[in-house]
């Protein structure tokens, strides 16, 4: 596994980079990450829980914590 990438159950803080209809685009570490169901502005800072990384395409998901 990639150092850079989280793993599942890590508690992170990400920047959104991008606001969708279903969510938000955040990027932590170079690593970009969705979280379903949340808005919020380009910039902002979340404070997410990790729920599943995919290591082949080095992107995860996550929730807002």
């Amino acid at each position: 596994m990639d150092e850079k990438l989280p793993r599942t159950g890590d508690m992170i803080t990400a920047t959104v980079t991008k606001t969708l209809p279903f969510g938000v685009l955040v990027e932590f570490a170079d690593v970009p990450g969705l979280v379903r169901g949340t808005q919020c502005e380009p910039g902002s800072r979340l404070s997410l829980r990790v729920t599943d990384v995919d290591d082949a395409l080095r992107r995860f998901a996550a929730e807002v914590a």
